[in-house]
């Protein structure tokens, strides 16, 4: 061991012996402390902030929730509203827009149901059908056809108006023929009293590419239609008859329409389209006027009421909203 002059000294005075390294050490002890105690202050600061935006977080979902579902009863409930809200003389309008069919633009099942409902009304004044088809089904068309003719009979001081848009052809003016008066503009098309079927025969394409076609049926006619199979005789003039039927059942429905202000001309039951013009000229419409104009001149002190089909209440809100808006509105309740 080894013994300083400065020990020796303090102990000849009875003097504790000094360090000259304490002082260095207790500031590194005082300086790790006030790093503990600033990262603890930290952290909870941190932990309290965390909690904070999770009450706000909470907070805002449930508020669009909120909002969410009250646009949602709101949506719902419109239909009732409005109808407890109706006063006065009314017009229905429907609109009939589209292909004619199952499943497609205009629908008998829900055409029919429109009709319903708009003549629902003790003070229903008109029903003015907004018509823009190429045609479609002839049942469908037929079936809305019926409907129309039978409302006028049961409702017989109510006219049914039908103002065709761009077009109202084949199925389209199916449809209208029924109505009580057709109204265009002039350059709308018009008429195409036919029936068509169409294919294409590709039975020699087969045998030049070398493929073997194997079709099993069980009746001689059953394949008919087949494009790779040539039509007999006998499928061509039934097929044929079946048009022809088809044909003539337009045609009946518009005669029965239309009555006495039909010129038949030599076309006008040949399938040809007509300008609203010359359409007028003939017979198949009454005059040329629009929408506006025929509520403005026939319908001035009635409240216009549109009946149109309506989709699933998500889908049609969806599309009310807009899309990138209701996805947005949609993830904000995927709860992590």
């Amino acid at each position: 061991m080894s013994w300083t002059e400065e020990e020796d000294k303090a102990a000849k005075h009875n003097q504790p012996t000094v360090n000259t390294n304490s002082e260095p050490q207790q500031q590194d002890i005082d300086a790790k402390n006030e790093i503990w105690t600033l990262l603890e202050k930290t952290l909870l600061e941190n932990i309290a902030e965390k909690k904070r935006a999770r009450r706000w977080k909470i907070f805002f979902r449930f508020t669009t929730l909120a909002i969410f579902v009250g646009i949602l009863a709101a949506w719902f409930t419109r239909g009732e509203l409005s109808d407890m809200q109706i006063q006065g003389d009314t017009v229905a309008i429907i609109p009939m827009q589209g292909v004619i069919g199952a499943e497609a633009d205009i629908e008998s099942s829900e055409m029919v149901s429109l009709l319903d409902s708009a003549y629902g009304s003790n003070q229903l004044k008109g029903v003015i059908i907004e018509m823009n088809s190429p045609g479609g089904s002839p049942v469908h068309s037929g079936i809305i056809y019926d409907a129309i003719r039978n409302k006028q009979a049961v409702y017989p001081d109510i006219p049914i108006l039908v103002v065709v848009e761009d077009m109202a052809a084949s199925g389209g003016y199916y449809i209208a023929s029924a109505a009580t008066e057709i109204y265009a503009n002039q350059a709308s098309l018009v008429g195409s009293i036919g029936v068509i079927s169409a294919g294409f025969e590709a039975s020699e394409l087969l045998d030049k590419i070398g493929i073997e076609r194997r079709v099993f049926t069980a009746g001689r006619n059953k394949a008919f239609l087949d494009p790779f199979t040539p039509m007999t005789a006998e499928a061509s003039e039934k097929w044929q008859s079946v048009l022809n039927e088809t044909h003539q059942q337009f045609i009946n429905a518009v005669k029965a329409g239309r009555k006495d202000r039909l010129t038949i001309t030599d076309d006008v039951f040949s399938g040809m389209i007509f300008t609203g013009t010359q359409a007028e000229k003939i017979g198949l419409i009454d005059g040329l006027a629009s929408l506006n104009q025929l509520l403005e001149t026939r319908f001035p002190n009635a409240r216009p009421i549109l009946f149109e089909p309506k989709e699933e209440p998500l889908k049609e809100l969806a599309k009310e909203l807009g899309v990138e808006f209701a996805v947005k509105a949609l993830n904000q309740f995927q709860w992590q």
